[in-house]
């Protein structure tokens, strides 16, 4: 459960900072465009240059956010685990 959870976080973080939704029929507001971080802020035709260093630097991190969740998932407590301590404290 604790892998499923961080694997989900993982995609969760990083459709959040890379996609875009413009169709519609897949909005939750139909008449209304939904950007994300990396899009909006940094669109492609006007800072191409900019636009692709972000989506690398996103890449790496989704990469560091996967190597570090799985490492605290199997050399610490894990996750849930975690959080469970935290409410208790």
């Amino acid at each position: 459960m604790d892998a499923t959870l961080c694997a989900l976080l993982v995609i969760h973080s990083h459709i959040g900072f890379e996609y875009v939704i413009t169709n519609p029929q897949f909005s939750w507001f139909p008449n209304r465009s939904y950007r994300a971080c990396i899009i909006d802020y940094f669109p492609k035709y006007r800072v191409p240059g900019v636009h692709k260093l972000a989506m690398w630097a996103l890449r790496a991190g989704t990469v560091i956010l996967g190597v570090a969740l799985y490492s605290f998932e199997t050399n610490d407590v894990g996750v849930t685990e975690a959080v469970s301590r935290i409410w208790h404290a």
